[in-house]
């Protein structure tokens, strides 16, 4: 799992505490209707692009099956 990480270092609480901040202040004021994903990229990396055979890495690393 570490290898999917393009951020190689362990989110913290202040990495999205910071993200809220920007969202509540007034630099942020021109943002509409947007999802603002914090998790240091992890949903860009290369091993989670992809189809099925991709989806099932992911799964298979983080330990879940599809029936759960």
């Amino acid at each position: 799992m570490e290898t999917m990480r393009p951020i190689p270092r362990a989110g913290i609480p202040a990495d999205t505490a910071q993200a809220a901040l920007w969202l509540a202040s007034d630099e942020s004021s021109f943002v509409t209707g947007h999802e603002l994903v914090v998790d240091r990229g992890v949903t860009l990396g290369r091993k989670w692009c992809g189809g099925v055979a991709m989806r099932q890495s992911m799964m298979a690393a983080l330990e879940i099956s599809d029936n759960d």
